[in-house]
């Protein structure tokens, strides 16, 4: 997955539902990535299953 740079990425906020950010940031550490990045490989990985290609950064 590539990296976005800040200034060239749309911006989304997003609620997420009680003790998901935890989660979250617990699955970011143990692979060694900001916690976006764990949210857009994870966006990623969940099109893909659905046959949806995103467009990529680069």
């Amino acid at each position: 997955m590539s990296q976005y740079p800040s200034q060239m990425a749309d911006r989304f906020m997003i609620r997420l539902p009680n003790g998901w950010r935890d989660k979250i940031k617990e699955e970011a550490a143990r692979n060694h990535r900001p916690m976006n990045s764990e949210i857009l490989a994870a966006i990623e990985t969940a099109m893909r299953i659905k046959g949806v290609q995103l467009e990529s950064a680069s």
